[in-house]
């Protein structure tokens, strides 16, 4: 129902052996690891791609940048060569993932995308491992296994303006890149705009009023004033540049300030419970990337397997080129 919405890429055997090749010819990159130096694998991961994608994908990466459709996934990338386990305290030794790291990051380059990592979570890392951590089973985290993780957008407490620095905006891009998933977990999406033509025009007005305040997630940390960031009257809908609709929304993190609001909310609420979504099936050497305004995603519970071979996912944001107008920015504030 919904994969018009998105794009898929399949890199033939052929190619990918040859990338595979490629990643592995390439010189020592030193001491540069992703969040000490992220341009080096930006450059390299985007140059060994270019020379040897076959130039029917590298068109299709080039119009999606033109272009974006709501996600994009392609499959058959060069996976990791060497046996890397899964990590099970949320972090890994970044010197093993090296060729991972290139493609994601040499994709990012190319679909015009930067990575960004925020202060608040995943010690300001850019890239945070997707993988169950045993005492994190039940919290509603990436980390978490035991309990759905529902439709939700990321950083919603983030800022949607214009202006906004890119360390405080909310991520415009998810990106995944998948190292193994033998569980057959899928990440299920859910456009925003299938949800807003199930719901009443007036519902939609209200998701669109400063009538909100929303909460950090339960990966945040605390800031330098010893809380973590929220927001007041904010809009849960906006409109991006280019037309379409951005939201902000996560489970128990957005609460209506008016009787309005809290009426569209539960109406909202009601709506996407209902829903389905698409699943999207990340598996080793899969890449997905989908606009975190424009669609929504969850997990669903899984079991997962053995200590060092369960689902594992590297997730890194990115900001694209589009924002809101600056009339639309409200300053982050701690909360009480």
């Amino acid at each position: 129902m919904y994969s018009t919405l998105g794009s898929t890429i399949h890199l033939a055997d052929d190619a990918r052996a040859s990338a595979a090749a490629a990643l592995r010819s390439l010189p020592d990159l030193g001491a540069a690891l992703p969040d000490s130096d992220a341009q080096p694998y930006l450059e390299h991961g985007a140059k060994v791609l270019r020379n040897v994608l076959p130039v029917r994908c590298l068109d299709e990466l080039a119009a999606w940048r033109r272009e974006p459709t709501s996600w994009l996934t392609l499959t058959n990338l060069p996976a990791q060569a060497a046996e890397v386990p899964t990590p099970q305290d949320g972090f890994c030794d970044e010197r093993l993932v090296t060729a991972p790291n290139l493609v994601h990051f040499g994709l990012l380059r190319l679909l015009g995308l930067d990575p960004v990592a925020y202060r608040w979570e995943n010690e300001g890392r850019l890239i945070r491992n997707v993988a169950p951590r045993p005492e994190a089973a039940r919290t509603n985290t990436s980390w978490g296994y035991a309990q759905p993780l529902d439709w939700h957008t990321d950083d919603s407490v983030l800022d949607h303006g214009r202006d906004a620095r890119s360390a405080e905006a909310i991520p415009h891009y998810l990106s995944f890149y998948g190292m193994r998933n033998t569980e057959g977990v899928p990440t299920d999406l859910l456009p925003v705009d299938a949800v807003l033509a199930d719901l009443p025009d007036r519902v939609v007005a209200a998701l669109r009023r400063s009538e909100y305040s929303v909460t950090a997630p339960e990966s945040y940390r605390a800031d330098e004033h010893g809380r973590p960031p929220a927001k007041d009257a904010v809009p849960m809908l906006w409109t991006l540049p280019d037309g379409n609709t951005g939201l902000r929304y996560g489970p128990g993190l957005i609460t209506g300030l008016t009787p309005q609001a809290r009426s569209a909310l539960e109406a909202f609420e009601a709506v996407t419970g209902a829903m389905d979504g698409l699943p999207v099936l990340i598996e080793a050497g899969g890449f997905l990337v989908f606009d975190n305004r424009r669609v929504m995603h969850r997990r669903v519970p899984f079991r997962p397997a053995a200590a060092g071979h369960a689902r594992w996912l590297r997730r890194c944001y990115a900001l694209g080129h589009a924002a809101v107008p600056v009339t639309d920015a409200v300053p982050l504030r701690p909360t009480p």
